[in-house]
């Protein structure tokens, strides 16, 4: 009997020792699709002469094991955050430099008011703490400037010692009345000099199963489509991984449990320098580069791969605009520094936030290709404290 795709499943757990796999249990097992799965044979030519025009086939050395997979960007659902680590996306985000940040209680306990508050800011109360760049990057809610949770729910790009908060929106007037940081769920990019976790990856390929270990995060995307009228399309984290085989056996596939609805990027917002703006994709790529150490003392000549560079960028393709509404052009020749920020989802548990809360702007591209005119443009990201979150609020 041939052997089916769609029986595939995938379980991931933390690795906190280099070389020593660590099972997963079912526990562990994490929805994904598009999973490519390669295991490469390194070769090299042998060019001893043989006495005739035919030479000897290539000497095999080892193998290169690496992979990668799709994660639908699905919110944890429930009324709080999940445990610690419980989030089995947040795993793969850890590998790859993210931070997980979990607020369990609202900041205050209560609503309250803030004040001196303008189209893009406000300074909170008593109930804040006046350290800076405390609160940078997290959801707020604002009480006034919204009919629903999603409407008033923002983010937040710069905070100061006195208790400033600038927001990644601009409303159509001061921001007044009650504010709360919501519990949220937060993953935090940290571009310090530590090596991220590995990972431990367990696939079954229908009744196949490998064992992977010292599982590196090679490449991380978030591709966030809008979902329209004539197409839906799926937010998606885009993984690829590079792993060292621990074993393969005979195993039934077990079955992956139902992640839930995941909300499409539409009926949200999004905002690029606090100016609403209408996009078709979103692609935040980390940029990571991995590479193996030199050490014969290992079967392979090679320690597990290492995390050695990394650069950050977003791009989109949005809609063109006039000068007054966005000047691309202005704003790439300042080189100051801008936010991104989309939100999209519904509910507490059930919503998504991507902020980029400081970027260069490159030169954008108008493409009069189709019936409207678009254009692609860059955002570059410096490593910085805070810079690109993951937000999911409760």
């Amino acid at each position: 009997m041939a052997l089916k795709s769609n029986v595939t499943a995938l379980a991931v757990v933390k690795q906190p020792s280099v070389d020593t796999f660590v099972d997963p249990t079912t526990a562990n097992l994490t929805p994904v699709s598009q999973l490519r799965f390669q295991i490469d044979g390194i070769t090299i030519a042998n060019d001893e002469y043989t006495g005739s025009p035919f030479k000897n086939a290539d000497a095999i050395s080892g193998k290169r094991v690496t992979g990668s997979f799709n994660l639908k960007l699905r919110p944890p659902g429930g009324a709080s955050p999940p445990s610690a680590d419980a989030y089995l996306p947040g795993l793969i985000l850890q590998a790859a430099k993210f931070t997980e940040v979990r607020t369990t209680s609202a900041i205050p306990a209560s609503p309250e008011a803030g004040s001196s508050g303008s189209t893009t800011g406000l300074t909170l109360g008593a109930g804040a703490t006046g350290t800076a760049d405390l609160y940078k990057g997290m959801a707020i809610s604002l009480a006034s400037m919204g009919t629903s949770y999603k409407t008033r729910m923002t983010a937040i790009v710069a905070y100061t010692a006195g208790k400033a908060a600038t927001f990644a929106e601009t409303f159509g007037s001061s921001v007044s009345g009650n504010y709360q940081i919501p519990k949220q769920l937060q993953y935090v990019w940290t571009p310090t000099a530590a090596d991220p976790t590995l990972l431990s990856l367990s696939i079954w390929l229908d009744g196949h199963r490998f064992d992977l270990m010292n599982v590196r995060i090679s490449g991380l995307q978030f591709v966030v489509p809008t979902s329209t009228k004539d197409q839906a399309a799926y937010p998606e984290v885009q993984v690829s991984f590079t792993a060292d085989i621990n074993a393969n056996s005979a195993e039934a596939t077990p079955t992956v449990p139902s992640g839930g609805a995941v909300p499409f990027f539409k009926d949200g917002d999004c905002w690029l320098n606090k100016v609403a703006i209408g996009t078709s994709t979103i692609t935040l790529d980390m940029g990571l580069g991995i590479e193996y150490p030199p050490n014969p003392n290992k079967t392979d000549g090679s320690d597990a791969a290492e995390l050695v560079s990394g650069t950050a960028k977003l791009t989109m393709t949005r809609q063109k605009y006039l000068p007054a509404t966005l000047d691309p052009l202005a704003l790439a020749d300042a080189q100051s520094y801008i936010s991104f920020w989309a939100q999209w989802g519904s509910a507490a548990g059930a919503m998504v936030q991507v902020l980029v809360t400081d970027a260069r702007p490159n030169y954008s591209n108008p493409d009069l290709g189709g019936n409207l005119i678009m254009e692609s443009g860059d955002l570059m990201i410096d490593p910085g404290t805070k810079i690109v979150n993951i937000n999911f609020p409760f």
